[in-house]
């Protein structure tokens, strides 16, 4: 009987993986939200996507807080926290998905020292150029600041261009026409793309 109860136990999450436990995220998880299909995203998606493997436009930090998890990120509305709850309300509100990464045992004790570092630069307004800079941010930009003193990401030449075409898509040249500026190919930068495909994360799973 005990056999038969152990089997039952373990062939249970296989026949209704609803019952399987819910996915807990730690301190200094990396959250990586889908791309959508049209304007940024899609241009982010032109440019940086990866043949095969999710899309993703958008990462953020988690953090403990007194009242539970909340997330450190930079987004259109600037760099700021917010609840986990509500990171999450906004991804399904999108019709977006969150892949939850985690940094592998050797860069975890940077962990620590990037959530007080990513605290410093709440605050800041969105860097909508993408060209680094101390007084704005954009979202992979502020993730790797937060790490920068432990050398867990590296800055790389920024990349505009459809991998297959070679061209520009119409959405940055508009998009920097419009400030004024070439588009800033090959500068130093980052995106949530390369990002998720760094060395040092392990992928999780998806937060529902």
């Amino acid at each position: 009987m005990r056999g038969f109860l152990l089997a039952l136990s373990l062939l249970m999450p296989m026949l209704w993986p609803g019952v399987a436990a819910a996915l807990e995220v730690r301190e200094g998880d990396l959250l990586f939200v889908t791309a959508g299909r049209s304007g940024l995203s899609a241009a982010i998606d032109d440019a940086t996507g990866r043949q095969g493997a999710p899309s993703f436009d958008h990462v953020a930090l988690v953090a403990a807080a007194p009242d539970g998890w909340e997330v450190l990120h930079a987004d259109e509305r600037g760099s700021r926290r917010q609840s986990l709850v509500e990171f999450r309300q906004d991804a399904r509100a999108k019709q977006r998905h969150i892949v939850v990464y985690r940094l592998r045992a050797p860069q975890q004790a940077a962990i620590k020292d990037a959530v007080a570092t990513a605290r410093t630069m709440l605050g800041k307004p969105y860097n909508t150029s993408y060209v680094l800079n101390e007084d704005s941010y954009y979202c992979s930009d502020f993730i790797e600041r937060a790490f920068r003193a432990h050398h867990v990401f590296a800055l790389q030449p920024m990349n505009f261009r459809n991998p297959q075409s070679g061209q520009i898509a119409q959405h940055w040249v508009d998009l920097y026409h419009g400030m004024g500026m070439d588009v800033p190919q090959d500068q130093p930068g980052t995106n949530p793309n390369d990002m998720s495909a760094a060395p040092v994360l392990q992928r999780i799973g998806v937060l529902e």
